[in-house]
């Protein structure tokens, strides 16, 4: 989780089919995707609680 505050305020420099580049601060960082299963949320309006 603290991984991910380092991120948050950041813009997408570059993307990619398995990566995003976020910049932020003056520094950049490289996020890998590796998609083990993609699931479409039944409800739209927030990830958190949504069935799938």
């Amino acid at each position: 989780m603290n991984k991910n505050k380092k991120l948050v305020g950041g813009q997408i420099v570059g993307i990619g089919s398995d990566f995003l580049v976020i910049h932020k601060d003056g520094k950049r960082f490289l996020i890998e995707v590796n998609f083990e299963s993609l699931n479409e949320l039944k409800m739209s309006t927030t990830p958190y609680g949504s069935q799938i």
